[in-house]
């Protein structure tokens, strides 16, 4: 690994904030453009709680997916790879006892301040709110078998069983809300749900291996040769399948018609919030597959040799596109 690349000389604390502040960004301008007119006769939820549940939703979302990148990170490096890179096996488990603990804390928010804007309870919903939203609302029981989930992760990663274990919880934590929302209300149920569920496993496995592949081992060229070719080919499997996914899901998401006609598709991206919100889902995907594909033709050969090869700005390009274009996803996935 170069250790001059320039993205090495940033402190990791600068380059993360930049990538928050961008997402959190791109998430506000998302849910402004997005935001339902206001009718004064219906009684809305109240601005906090409204404005309040995407930004969970987006926490939600990146401690799920970044959990999901820890235990594969586990699994590319194999028993053998976890016996010689002890020290780098340890550190992904603690990032992976840290962001199983923060996604079923953000999921539990998430649970909470749903149950109160359904409730319409408002800061004064109780305890029993969350219980009856959970047991009476699809969206309430999705939320909270993905906090099971989510807590079984931490625990099964807690006492080091193996990886396929906790892998299965937090594809399963990470299917249920997307499961239930607005791809199982369409008329062709049958094929988007499926595709919802493809979409958000192989977009977690990308982000998150790729999240953790830089932070462990970027500058190790012993661990980066044994683990980025593995993740290479898994990565070029999630990418493939988030764009056919991808393009299955915008036209009933757009029109609520799984066969739209050219035009009306065409005059929902451009003249609609959500077709601007694909649109940027679109570009930042078309920027991934361009700097995933420059890594595997030109950069993967020498990393097998061990040479120095300068993965780390690139890497740092499309984690920061993939955290907008999350953003961007959250505020989508929201009823508009």
């Amino acid at each position: 690994m170069d250790l001059t690349a320039p993205a090495l000389k940033v402190r990791r604390p600068v380059v993360l904030s930049v990538i928050a502040g961008l997402s959190v960004a791109a998430l506000v301008w998302a849910i402004v453009i997005t935001r339902p007119a206001p009718e004064p006769a219906i009684n809305t939820t109240s601005p906090g709680i409204l404005y309040t549940t995407p930004f969970a939703r987006f926490v939600t979302n990146g401690a799920a997916i970044t959990a999901t990148g820890a235990v594969l990170f586990l699994l590319l490096l194999g028993a053998a790879g976890r016996q010689k890179y002890d020290a780098v096996a340890a550190r992904a488990r603690v990032i992976a006892i840290a962001v199983g603990i923060a996604w079923v804390t953000a999921t539990t928010t998430t649970w909470w301040l749903q149950a109160a804007a359904i409730s319409g309870s408002g800061p004064k919903m109780p305890f029993a709110g969350m219980a009856s939203y959970a047991v009476e609302v699809t969206s309430g029981t999705a939320l909270a078998l993905t906090v099971v989930a989510a807590t079984a992760y931490t625990v099964l990663v807690l006492r080091r069983t193996s990886s396929y274990w906790p892998m299965a919880c937090a594809l399963v934590g990470l299917v249920a809300v997307p499961a239930t929302g607005h791809a199982s209300q369409t008329n062709a149920a049958w094929l988007t749900t499926p595709a919802i569920c493809l979409h958000m496993c192989a977009v977690s496995l990308w982000v998150g291996g790729l999240a953790l592949v830089t932070v462990l081992v970027a500058r190790n060229r012993s661990a980066l040769s044994l683990v980025l070719p593995r993740f290479s080919t898994v990565a070029g499997g999630a990418i493939a399948t988030v764009a056919v996914t991808g393009v299955l899901l915008a036209g009933p998401r757009l029109t609520k018609d799984i066969t739209p006609h050219p035009s009306v598709l065409l005059h929902a991206l451009l003249e609609t919030p959500a077709g601007w919100l694909v649109i940027g889902k679109l570009v930042g995907l078309g920027i991934l597959a361009a700097t995933g594909g420059f890594i595997r033709q030109f950069l993967l050969p020498a990393v097998r040799r061990q040479e120095t090869v300068a993965l780390a700005t690139l890497a740092t390009v499309e984690l920061t596109v993939m955290a907008v274009t999350i953003a961007i996803a959250t505020a989508l996935a929201r009823p508009l």
